[in-house]
């Protein structure tokens, strides 16, 4: 539905959106744009400038948090790249077939200029989210030896249990 929302819609996201949120908006400033120009152009389906993807990033993001629900992500805050890959050896090595990286380098889920630095995002829609309840519900937490993966991949089931119950997909960001 992005693209066909209204004004009056795009002035209550950015209204009802903490400070420090729409504070990643302010990139725009460099071509006169304000928070409010960057969801109008988002929302209404207007033109987006292409120099600015982040920007853009940064305001789909506004929107999940405006429309979504923040998931528990302690276990992900503030971890490197690399953390990925060690999560998903940790599952190889108990057979199961997981990249969690794919949740934030699949690109988002409307299209968005091009990002070629930060937020990384990915998602995974609605009608593959039992998918991916199913794998990760296939492993043994006990037998993740190391605390930090065991709780991530515990966050990572919350997180698809959660989307499947309430039937929704999940939208992922890194920086």
């Amino acid at each position: 539905m992005v693209g066909s929302y209204s004004q009056e819609f795009s002035d209550h996201v950015v209204r009802s959106s903490p400070r420090h949120v729409l504070d990643r908006l302010d990139e725009a400033e460099e071509l006169g744009l304000t928070p409010r120009d960057v969801m109008r152009q988002l929302l209404l389906g207007e033109a987006m400038h292409e120099d600015f993807g982040p920007t853009y990033g940064h305001a789909l993001e506004v929107l999940c948090h405006h429309a979504g629900t923040l998931l528990n992500n302690a276990h992900w805050a503030g971890m490197r790249f690399r953390y990925f890959s060690m999560v998903e050896e940790a599952l190889a090595e108990l057979g199961v077939d997981f990249d969690p990286a794919g949740l934030v380098l699949g690109g988002a889920p409307i299209e968005l200029p091009p990002i070629d630095d930060f937020p990384s995002i990915g998602f995974v829609e609605g009608h593959r989210i039992g998918a991916m309840a199913d794998t990760l519900a296939e492993v043994e937490l006990e037998r993740l030896t190391d605390d930090a993966i065991r709780g991530s991949v515990a966050e990572l089931r919350d997180w698809a249990r959660t989307c499947q119950a309430e039937g929704l997909g999940l939208v992922c960001f890194y920086y």
